[in-house]
């Protein structure tokens, strides 16, 4: 599980310590202008493909890098319905997909995420 924390610039996607442990990985950074798309569609239930790097416990824990033919995935849920998925580019991972905190609302972090995401793709046009 993750806690998502917005600044001007990016986004903060702060694991908690045994998730780092679990995925072999430490708390993410990603600006806004690489972020090409975000949602929240549930995680599929064959989502899993690749060669995994962490922890792999379904249905009780994911917490790992999968490397794929489309690129690195990062997973980081137990409840794959209170998941934000971020699709990515120049970045370490095409996809980001983690669990957000219960004390989280999820459709208000989209929207934020998405104003911010807009607000940079705009920056980036006029540059």
């Amino acid at each position: 599980m993750a806690r998502i924390v917005l600044d001007e610039d990016q986004v903060h996607i702060d694991l908690s310590f045994a998730d780092k442990v679990l995925s072999f990985s430490g708390s993410l950074r990603v600006p806004y202008s690489h972020i090409k798309s975000i949602s929240t569609d549930p995680v599929s239930p064959d989502w899993y493909h690749g060669i995994q790097i962490g922890t792999n416990l379904p249905p009780f824990k994911v917490a790992s890098t999968f490397i794929t033919e489309e690129g690195n995935i990062f997973y980081d849920f137990h409840d794959p319905h209170r998941c934000i998925t971020l699709d990515l580019e120049h970045e370490r991972y095409v996809r980001i997909v983690v669990e957000i905190e219960a004390s989280q609302s999820l459709s208000s972090l989209v929207e934020e995420i998405r104003a911010h995401v807009e607000k940079s793709h705009k920056k980036v046009g006029q540059s």
